[in-house]
């Protein structure tokens, strides 16, 4: 693995992922294997409620763009389940994958009645089975607690262990441009964006 891991010191630096100042932040990128659950995960600077929160997403259908909202008072065709942890982690997991699942998805927040909302914007995109089961390994090899999410310290041992003389300023920097949704922690879909910016 520690091959692998060091392809990505000379390449993630080219174009930072992350987001700073927004009050969403939410990964560019999400991965979906056909069949399986997907979690879109968004995180928020402020405490939210479910009442707050509405999902959209943009889809493909007979070749022309569709929007539609999917979650929230006014949703007419609600899809997947909404969750708040810790006040201001919001997840919306769709519990099967279809072909035609794919698209933008947009969460928005509105704080007080009448005011705009908040929104951010991630990609939903289908993945090769082959290359989630090999990322998916990698990932697992460096949570090594099996919580589902990589730590800073989790990760910051793996980057040390894959390339000894590498500066803790340049690995307390990729650290954080993984941290797509600044959680603190890295989950799968922030990983897997991270690797394929190595070229993996």
């Amino acid at each position: 693995m520690g091959g692998l891991l060091s392809k990505i010191c000379p390449c993630i630096f080219a174009e930072g992922v992350g987001i700073i100042g927004r009050p969403i932040r939410l990964a560019k990128e999400t991965y979906a294997v056909p069949g399986q659950s997907v979690e879109i995960v968004a995180q928020c600077k402020y405490d939210v409620t479910e009442e707050q929160v509405e999902w959209s997403r943009v889809i493909i259908a007979k070749g022309k763009e569709k929007e539609e909202k999917i979650s929230g008072k006014d949703a007419k065709k609600k899809l997947g389940k909404v969750t708040i942890e810790e006040g201001n982690k919001i997840t919306l997991t769709l519990s099967k994958f279809g072909k035609n699942d794919g698209g933008k998805y947009t969460i928005s927040i509105t704080k007080e009645e009448g005011a705009d909302p908040d929104t951010a914007e991630t990609e939903v995109i289908a993945e090769d089975p082959k290359r989630d089961k090999k990322i998916r390994g990698m990932f697992n090899e460096i949570d090594k607690d099996k919580s589902g999410e990589i730590t800073n310290e989790e990760l910051g041992e793996a980057l040390r262990k894959a390339n000894p003389g590498m500066a803790d300023e340049d690995i307390n920097m990729m650290i954080k441009e993984s941290d797509e949704n600044g959680d603190g922690k890295v989950d799968y879909n922030e990983f897997s964006m991270f690797m394929k910016k190595a070229g993996l």
